[in-house]
């Protein structure tokens, strides 16, 4: 093959390979910067199907040392929610019978809320999810709020 014509392959092939991953989700749609030093937090994606949105999101430590994070879902200091900005409506975490955050996880993260807290290594990502009420189908993006973090706004909704 011409030395021309196989670095175009090249770029065909690395272009598709990239696409490939895109839609399989790897890449954020939405990126915020945090207050906890070398965290970063992207949205993988929102999903409605039905009734329920589902939020997942991926935190990465660019750091050298470990470093605590927590969500709080639910509560008096709950500070991860999502919002219709259009509406001006906020929608929580939804719960099970037992009042356990749908989420990845349901401990209790301090004052007055109930949510997610983890340790992520130096270096390492982090993955979580948590489900909340649906906006009305009419409802294309999002804000969305989370703890430590810049608010995350026109957030795209998926519909599945």
């Amino acid at each position: 093959m011409a030395p021309g014509l196989r670095s175009i392959g090249l770029m065909v092939a690395a272009s598709l390979a990239l696409a490939g991953t895109a839609a399989l989700g790897a890449e954020p749609i939405a990126t915020g910067y945090t207050n906890w030093d070398d965290i970063t937090l992207e949205v993988m994606s929102v999903e409605r199907k039905g009734s329920v949105l589902t939020v997942k999101w991926a935190v990465r430590n660019e750091g050298e040392a470990k470093q605590a994070v927590a969500f709080g879902l639910l509560g008096g200091n709950a500070r991860t929610y999502v919002v219709d900005e259009e509406s001006g409506t906020k929608y929580f975490v939804l719960t099970d019978e037992d009042n356990a955050c749908l989420a990845s996880e349901s401990e209790y993260v301090g004052p007055s809320a109930t949510g997610i807290r983890d340790e992520v290594q130096a270096g390492k990502i982090k993955r979580y999810w948590m489900k909340l009420p649906a906006p009305p189908p009419e409802v294309a993006t999002l804000t969305i709020f989370f703890d430590e973090t810049e608010p995350l706004e026109e957030v795209p909704i998926t519909d599945k």
